[in-house]
Formats: structure tokens, C-alpha cells, sequence
């Protein structure tokens, strides 16, 4: 399994390849680590390295859950204390970047996630604000729900 968006390989079976040839190589292969310190590469299993800009390196533990918010990786933080007639929830949450040492997290929380709960599952929505984060889940709201919004619109004219 390639962990790493900016491997060398782009098959796992090219990454396995090259992972045994250097591994029984007569010379020494060492993996890099994000500490600047090296290790033999024939320690390292193989799914705790990837082999990048022409090195290995070991993977660093993420040991945060990522949850993908509109195609974007975020580690969502701590409920913010608000409460709005929307009934969103805010979270303040975390972008997730990596580099070849593996995913990692920001210093601090440079989003705001929206959240909703409903019978059909938890909407979500990030922006820089609050005011952001609000907009892009109503408008995601409206585009799921616009023919119940339409129908008791509708409804109310009749009547």
C-alpha cells in the first residue's frame, strides 16, 4: 500500500520491488528519519517506509483520525461554544499537510468545520469563519433539501 502522495512509485508492486532489491542489497540501504538520523533499511518494514526523492524514509506515526470535509483533510478539534438558530455545530479543526516523513498537522486550528446531524447521515462544511463555515453547509443543505424546502414553500401558498 503506497501511504505517502509523493512516493517514488506509483504501484505497490513497484514500491515491494524495490523495497526487496534494497533490502538484500550486499551494500547497506539506510532509511532516513524525520529527526535527520538514519536507520538500516533492512529493520524497517515495509509498509513503515516509502521511498521518496530517491530515499527511503520512515513513515512518521499520524495518530490523529482525519475526517475529509469537501475533498480536504482536516483533524476536527474541540466544539466551539456557539449555538445558532441553524443548529450547526462548530468545530475548530486542523489542516493536514505532508511531506515525505508522512502526514502531520498544523500549529493551530486554521479552520472552522460546520456540522449537521440528520436522519440521513452528518453534513459538514469548512470555511475560514464562522460565517464561512455556516454559508457553504446551508448552501450544501439547500442543494440536498431544496424540493422539501419548494414543497413547504408551496404548501404554505396553497393554503
Amino acid at each position: 500500500m503506497i501511504q505517502n502522495g509523493l512516493s517514488d512509485f506509483r504501484y505497490e508492486s513497484q514500491k515491494v520491488a524495490a523495497y526487496v532489491r534494497d533490502v538484500k542489497s550486499k551494500e547497506i540501504v539506510y532509511a532516513y528519519k524525520s529527526d535527520g538520523s538514519r536507520v538500516p533499511l533492512r529493520g524497517q518494514h515495509l509498509y513503515d517506509v516509502e521511498h521518496i526523492g530517491g530515499l527511503w524514509r520512515v513513515q512518521d506515526v499520524f495518530p490523529y483520525e482525519i475526517e475529509k470535509v469537501r475533498g480536504k483533510d482536516f483533524v476536527i478539534g474541540q466544539k466551539l461554544p456557539r449555538i445558532e438558530r441553524t443548529l450547526f455545530d462548530f468545530y475548530a479543526a486542523y489542516s493536514v499537510g505532508e511531506n515525505c516523513y508522512g502526514k502531520y498537522i498544523s500549529g493551530n486550528a486554521d479552520y472552522i468545520v460546520a456540522k449537521y446531524i440528520t436522519n440521513r447521515g452528518i453534513y459538514s462544511a469548512y470555511g475560514k469563519t464562522i460565517e464561512d463555515a455556516r454559508a457553504y453547509l446551508g448552501i450544501k443543505m439547500y442543494d440536498e433539501y431544496q424540493n422539501v424546502i419548494h414543497a413547504a414553500i408551496n404548501s404554505e401558498k396553497q393554503k
